[in-house]
């Protein structure tokens, strides 16, 4: 290793100092747009992008993007599946048919937009 004068010392702690402001800041950014993208809208526009850009897209690749979601979460396969069998549908009836309403409330309040 070759010794850096005191003027080379200095100027490299400076360096590193403001790198890692730089950093600390981008950190900070990060979690900024974590929190947004966690918000129930933010989640629903990664969910359905076009819906963000204004525009709109067809059934079939609704429902490959559907596809693809439950094979990167297939807890939302399972979950499907489970809300769609016969004794839970009996027992949650009114939950899907609130939820459902909610939804179309929602859907038909954003569309209006």
């Amino acid at each position: 290793m070759t010794r850096l004068s005191t003027k080379d010392r200095a100027v490299r702690i400076e360096l590193l100092r403001a790198r890692a402001a730089i950093e600390r800041q981008s950190v900070a950014h990060s979690i900024q747009d974590l929190g947004q993208s966690l918000t129930p809208r933010g989640i629903l526009d990664a969910v359905l992008p076009s819906r963000a850009s204004g525009k709109r897209r067809p059934p079939s690749q609704l429902l490959l993007q559907a596809f693809s979601m439950t094979r990167r979460y297939p807890m939302v396969l399972s979950l499907g599946s489970a809300l769609l069998s016969g004794a839970a549908r009996r027992k949650l009836r009114w939950w899907k048919l609130a939820a459902g309403a909610v939804v179309a409330w929602q859907m038909s309040r954003n569309l209006r937009r």
